[in-house]
């Protein structure tokens, strides 16, 4: 078993999502939206045995990780194996190696957000450094995670996402606490006060669920200007709009 897998080289990009809906059936779109990607499945998957609550993955001590078949890696990761529930998935991208689904950091009372994640690549160094090349390839990149971000948002009933480096994506109490979404966000069309929190701060973009705001120019068909100072109240805002929906 090869539990690389499991484990793109840092630093890591995160595509992740929150939805209100159930986690498992969250967690299962998010690797078809994957597979429809490019991805093909690793068949390794780290899973726990069903009813256990948990923040951190660490807090489940009866985890355990398998190189499954190809049957029984789909009925794990789809939610249909009646002992173990999935934490992580394994998938290989041409061009970029590992990449993952799994969930990210929550609480024991919140739905976890779901994320995919690989190796960062050229978005992970500064900028600045860039040569020629390393910007087309950032832009690759970019361009292919923003396509599985917007997948991720029609296929799970999202309400907020975001793309980062070494981030994760906060849950709703998170946000509340002042915890950052981030620069490269996405937010549903049933919260429209909140779009207009963060379209303050980055130029939007429409798509079929919500609005896309692109705040790192890889991510955005041209250079952007961000008002930094208004990120943190519309993250703020995006948390309290959501109070009691943490499923």
């Amino acid at each position: 078993m090869s539990k690389d897998a499991l484990y793109p080289d840092p630093p890591h990009l995160t595509i992740a999502v929150w939805s209100p809906e159930d986690e498992e059936s969250v967690f299962g779109r998010a690797c078809d939206v994957v597979v429809a990607a490019g991805c093909a499945p690793a068949g390794v998957v780290e899973s726990a045995p069903r009813g256990r609550q948990y923040a951190m993955l660490q807090d489940l001590d009866d985890r355990s990780t398998a190189q499954l078949g190809a049957d029984a890696f789909d009925a794990v990761v789809h939610g249909r194996d009646p002992v173990l529930r999935p934490l992580k998935a394994g998938y290989r991208v041409k061009g970029w190696g590992a990449v993952i689904v799994e969930h990210l950091l929550g609480t024991e009372k919140e739905m976890h957000p779901v994320a995919v994640s690989l190796a960062a690549d050229r978005l992970g160094l500064p900028d600045s450094s860039w040569k020629a090349s390393d910007r087309k390839a950032a832009r690759r990149l970019a361009q292919w995670a923003t396509g599985v971000l917007r997948e991720l948002t029609v296929g799970t009933g999202a309400v907020y996402g975001a793309i980062g480096v070494e981030e994760t994506l906060p849950t709703p109490s998170a946000l509340r606490s002042g915890a950052p979404v981030g620069t490269v966000v996405f937010v549903a069309s049933a919260l429209p006060d909140v779009q207009a929190l963060f379209g303050a701060a980055v130029p939007g973009v429409q798509w079929p669920t919500g609005e896309f705001f692109p705040g790192w120019h890889p991510f955005a068909e041209s250079p952007v200007v961000v008002d930094e100072k208004r990120l943190p109240a519309a993250s703020f805002g995006l948390g309290r709009a959501l109070s009691g929906r943490a499923g």
